[in-house]
């Protein structure tokens, strides 16, 4: 029985709590939840950075900090560095769909350390169904993220 629990726990860790698909005007997959960050501000409001090695995009949103479903609208943000040569930088707003809070105290994994030491951290979990547009078009981001935050 314990040995069963064991191999549970060690399989848990390998499947990245962060999975997030980006398709349309950005293509990209956020598979790390190392380099995501969040926290509760004074005003009960959670202040998250989502992004991926991989990628030149950052998402950023803020949004109340309680569990459950949060709209996308004005509260979810992107940043990419793949606009044109005299203006690298682009801006994506949130446009419709919700960024669900399933967690506000879980423990998140630290990946990419020795496996045999599992480390966390305390953490954020959810999930995003939003579109983001901007002056490039629009992308669709879908899937569960996870974040660190100091508290």
């Amino acid at each position: 029985m314990h040995l069963l629990l064991i191999a549970l726990l060690l399989l848990a860790q390998d499947v990245p709590m962060t999975s997030l698909s980006i398709t349309g005007a950005e293509s990209a997959a956020f598979t790390r939840s190392d380099t995501n960050a969040c926290f509760v501000d004074d005003n009960n409001a959670l202040s998250a950075q989502l992004t991926d090695p991989s990628s030149e995009m950052i998402i950023s949103m803020r949004v109340l900090a309680t569990v459950g479903d949060h709209p996308a609208q004005n509260q979810m943000t992107a940043l990419t560095l793949d606009g044109p040569a005299d203006d690298p930088f682009v801006n994506w707003s949130g446009s419709s769909g919700t960024v669900t809070l399933d967690d506000l105290s879980a423990a998140v994994p630290i990946e990419g350390g020795d496996t045999a030491i599992a480390a966390s951290t305390h953490g954020v979990v959810g999930h995003i169904e939003a579109d983001l547009t901007s002056k490039q078009g629009s992308f669709h981001v879908s899937g569960p993220f996870a974040c660190h935050s100091p508290s």
